[in-house]
């Protein structure tokens, strides 16, 4: 019986590398040196995403000719099923759309909302607060936003019909897949929470335990979902069955979402936000989804500073670029919120005046003795390893590009999984600030901040690069850093990727650790002490960083080539 066990997962791992590795061009990795720097390479048209499955779902709808956009829902939809920890249709996130024949860049925001019932002290109990509620509890649960999304995009800018996209995802969720060391070791982690949240008869957990390395992971109930939702479209998700078991799920749990909070639902098209380094321009999304504004912020603060005679991984050049993080913490939670319901000075915040304000508040020599004073509180303790979220890019022939961030927010999200479903419901509500009186405090139908920052970046008028991550709120720190790594220090795209990462944060106004990968040199890490910081050092590829994907588009002729992060299980493919 053991050898027999022992032949099945042997059988299992080589199966997964056969599905994973053959339909798909540009690949000639080995899981042993997974984190080598390795460019994917096509010629007309690319998919880079969390999983080698969800991208042969992109490429391959691409092949039947559809577009970009039905190719990014067809990839979102399949991590669904084959990355389910990090994403789902119970969850929400954000997708820029660049239009070629146009020349139009368009944000399509599926981000959560918050019950109509949300209030500001939602998550305290006799005056104190009960952070459980936030991330384990049906109070933790937002209206999520995915399904609307994908289907508006899609209907508006797609060629194919949900029916479509939808088939490799419910191939996948059907026939199943091995479990990644990933997958596994994530699963391990959230154990206890999906035991509690969903039980030990879970489809997250294999007879009750967690799933090893190999392990055939099958979720027919998502499979079943995914068809019923294609074949009646997504009222069935917002005002049908599924409607009416989301709420049960949540209410059972201490929720107050109800059925009016589904059916009102509506994704928003609105404009990008839009930014300048040099002569390359970033067009990101605009708030509430704050990373691209932080990220146009770094960038115009590393602007006008000597970055290449710095060097790549410099001293100096961390020291400012985590003095830069601090101040912009400070920001963050002095202003940011949903737009719908607060004024944000915005244009003030990504101006190059403001920028050179910023500068000027830095100690080339040692950490600032203080940072302005605010009660902001990271939604995430920054000490906790929550790659959560993920990222997706696609580029077709014609040169229309999607970049698609989307979330659950912390892995296998709040846990809830309405009954029958298998899938999972996000607890984006923990996006939402601790303190009440903060302009991301909760608030009926308001969206919580994100520190999501999908962008493509043009270089003299023409789409350049186009990149994503997830990671909380080191999402656009690991963004800027893998921008500069390309144009300042020259890196190539998965080399920048790969690069080690590090993060800060100021917090009431005083300086937090500087988590770094310790891949980073001990002689630069010593002069970094030094000049005052305190080093936290995180693993050589840690997910605590994200896992960002791109793809790198070259002048005519040249062809594309996509990055895809090795602390996570990225992967490219195209033809």
């Amino acid at each position: 019986m053991i050898l027999l066990k022992a032949m099945k997962k042997l059988f299992l791992i080589g199966l997964s590398l056969y599905l994973s590795l053959t339909p798909l061009s540009g690949h000639n990795q080995s899981p042993a040196d997974r984190h080598q720097p390795h460019d994917f390479q096509a010629s007309k048209a690319m998919v880079v995403a969390a999983h080698p499955l969800a991208v042969k779902a992109g490429v391959e709808i691409l092949r039947q000719g559809g577009n970009a956009i039905d190719a990014a829902i067809a990839t979102a939809a399949a991590l669904n099923a084959a990355e389910p920890f990090a994403s789902g249709i119970g969850g929400g996130g954000f997708m820029v759309i660049y239009l070629a024949q146009e020349k139009k860049v368009t944000v399509i925001n599926f981000r959560e909302r918050a019950p109509a019932a949300a209030q500001p002290t939602m998550f305290h109990l006799a005056g104190r607060l009960q952070p459980k509620w936030r991330r384990t509890h049906g109070l933790a649960v937002a209206v999520p936003g995915a399904l609307a999304g994908w289907n508006y995009a899609l209907q508006k800018y797609g060629t194919l019909s949900l029916q479509k996209v939808f088939q490799p995802a419910i191939k996948i969720a059907e026939t199943g897949f091995p479990v990644s060391s990933t997958f596994s070791s994530i699963n391990k982690d959230e154990y206890d929470k999906l035991l509690e949240m969903d039980g030990e008869n879970s489809c997250y957990l294999n007879q009750g335990f967690p799933f090893e390395p190999g392990d055939l992971f099958r979720n027919p109930a998502l499979a079943k979902t995914l068809r019923l939702v294609a074949k009646k479209g997504i009222k069935f998700f917002y005002k049908g069955e599924l409607a009416q078991k989301i709420v049960q799920a949540v209410q059972k749990k201490g929720g107050i979402m109800t059925l009016e909070d589904l059916a009102s639902y509506q994704p928003l098209e609105v404009k990008p936000l839009r930014g300048t380094y040099k002569d390359y321009e970033i067009w990101t999304i605009p708030l509430p989804g704050s990373g691209g504004l932080h990220i146009i912020q770094l960038l115009s603060i590393f602007e006008n500073l000597p970055l290449k005679k710095w060097g790549y991984l410099s001293p100096n050049y961390i020291h400012y670029f985590a003095e830069a993080l601090r101040f912009i913490f400070a920001d963050r939670a002095r202003y940011l919120g949903d737009p719908e319901f607060i004024k944000i000075p915005v244009a003030q915040l990504i101006s190059k005046k403001y920028a050179q304000k910023l500068i000027a508040k830095i100690n080339p020599k040692k950490v600032a003795e203080s940072y302005p004073s605010t009660d902001f509180s990271p939604p995430r303790h920054s000490n906790e390893t929550t790659g959560n979220t993920t990222h997706l890019c696609v580029v077709d022939e014609q040169g229309n590009i999607v970049s698609l961030t989307q979330s659950i927010n912390h892995f296998f999200g709040s846990g809830i999984v309405p009954e029958g479903t298998g899938f999972l419901l996000n607890n984006h509500m923990d996006d939402f600030s601790r303190n009440p009186n903060s302009p991301n405090a909760p608030g009926s139908r308001r969206h919580p901040l994100s520190s999501m920052g999908p962008l493509i970046l043009f270089h003299q008028g023409k789409p350049f690069l186009v990149l994503g991550s997830p990671g909380g709120t080191r999402i656009f720190s690991s963004l800027t850093q893998i921008i500069l790594n390309i144009v300042e220090f020259g890196l190539g795209l998965d080399e920048a990727i790969e690069a080690p990462r590090f993060f800060s944060y100021s917090l009431k106004g005083e300086v937090r650790p500087l988590f770094v990968e310790k891949r980073i040199p001990a002689s630069v890490l010593d002069k970094l002490q030094q000049m005052g910081h305190k080093i936290s050092l995180r693993q050589a590829y840690d997910k605590y960083f994200g896992g960002a994907q791109g793809i790198l588009i070259l002048p005519a002729g040249q062809g594309l080539r996509g990055g895809a992060d090795s602390r996570r299980d990225g992967f490219g493919g195209g033809y």
